[in-house]
Order: structure tokens, then sequence, then C-alpha cells
């Protein structure tokens, strides 16, 4: 009888250690799908980036990344749940949905500034050039990722956006483009960092998040005073300046 018990506590025992071990890997399996799918879509909002031509679009695309960033970030916290670990994706959240894109909406209404894009190259040779790099990029990250402990979709994805925003700080004329060109980057940091570690330190993570907001804060400021004096409002009017 004791043996009878015994032995029907080792089972019960075994099956529960087997549920834990299938539970942690249908969680990863699911982290690794959403992550991908989620990076896929990050990706797609980069090749609107590059076929639109309205200022706004910009704003739009701003918004759409940083929800998809901040669902991204509160993946690694639903194994171990904490109020504490809510609060980078909630600063996430109001910094990039709400604060950063609304304060650029209130300066191109305040500054009048036309809606459209004004680029230096060609729509087409500009996505051209996107589709270029983004192949380049993706097939050298498929060659790391057997070598290094990365995930390919999200690691090419947030490199590829990274050098997005360099192209449209270098194709686009206007100075509220390159501000958004520069977050564009930033959140390509942002989904690099997610594909090199599941967890980055939460105080790296909030500096970048308050350097993003400095950064910005500031280059509204310095906009604000260039539009007093330039009649324009892209980068070549700046090479008409004498000190």
């Amino acid at each position: 009888m004791v043996f009878i018990q015994s032995c029907s506590h080792s089972i019960i025992q075994l099956m529960i250690g087997n549920f834990s071990v299938l539970a942690s890997l249908g969680y990863k399996l699911i982290k690794n799908i959403m992550q991908n799918v989620l990076s896929i879509l990050f990706c797609l909002s980069l090749f609107y980036l590059s076929v639109t031509s309205r200022v706004k679009a910009y704003v739009t695309v701003l918004q759409f990344q940083g929800v998809l960033l901040t669902v991204l970030l509160v993946f690694p916290f639903i194994g171990h749940f904490s109020i504490y670990a809510l609060v980078l994706p909630a600063t996430l959240f109001f910094v990039k949905v709400i604060l950063i894109p609304k304060y650029i909406k209130k300066i191109i209404l305040d500054l009048d500034i036309k809606r459209t894009i004004e680029p230096t190259i060609q729509q087409i040779t500009f996505l051209l050039i996107i589709i270029f790099s983004m192949t380049i990029i993706f097939i050298i990250s498929n060659v790391l990722s057997k070598s290094t402990d990365i995930e390919t979709i999200p690691f090419a994805s947030g490199f590829t956006a990274i050098a997005v925003g360099i192209f449209v700080i270098i194709y686009r004329k206007k100075l509220i483009v390159h501000v958004a060109g520069f977050l564009v980057l930033e959140n390509g940091i942002f989904l690099f960092g997610t594909a090199v570690a599941s967890e980055l330190p939460m105080m790296i993570e909030i500096g970048v998040l308050l350097d993003v907001f400095v950064v910005v804060f500031l280059m509204g400021i310095a906009i604000n005073k260039i539009s007093s004096t330039l009649s324009g409002f892209d980068v070549t009017a700046l090479g008409r300046l004498k000190d």
C-alpha cells in the first residue's frame, strides 16, 4: 500500500514537472512568434514610410511603431508579472504614442508647415534604396544568427529601421521630417535591443526615453526659432544663413 502511494506520488510529481516544462516551452514559442509578427509589422511600417508623401503620415507611423514596441516590452514580463514591470511599457506608450506625436502635430499646425515631405530624390528611388538595404541586412542577420544568439527577424527589422531613419534624414528636406527620421532610428535601436537581449536594463531604457524626449524638445525649440527667420521650412534653406 505504501509502495502504491509512493508510486502515485512520483507519477503526479512527474506529470506536474512535465506540464511545467511544456508550459514554459509553449510560452517561449508564443513569445517568439509574436515577436516575429510584430517585427514584420514594424518592417511594413518602414515600407509605408518610404512611399508616403505626407508629413502627417510620418507621425502616424511613429505612433504605430510606438504601440508595437510597447507590446514587445510587455512580453518579457508576462512570466513574472509585477506592477513595476508595467512602468517602462507604460512610459514608452505615453512618450512615443501620445506625447511626442502630439508635440510634433502642434509644431506642424503652429508653423503652418506644408503637408508634403518634399524629397530630394524620387520616391521610387528611395523605395529601391530601402528594399536593397533591407535585403542585405536580412541576409547578414540570417548569417549572424547561426553563430550568435540573436533573433533574426527582430534584429534585422531593428537594424533596417536604423538605416531608414538615416536615409530619411539624408534624403528629406523638411526639418520636422528629420525629427521623425531620428525617432524612427531610435525605435530601431529599441527593437534591435530586444533581439540581442530579451530584457534590457530598465535604467538604460528609461535613460534612452529621456534622451529622446529632450532631443525632440530641443529640436522643436530650434525649429521654432529657425521658422521665424526662414520663409521656407526645409533644410536646404539653412545653407543661406550667415553669421
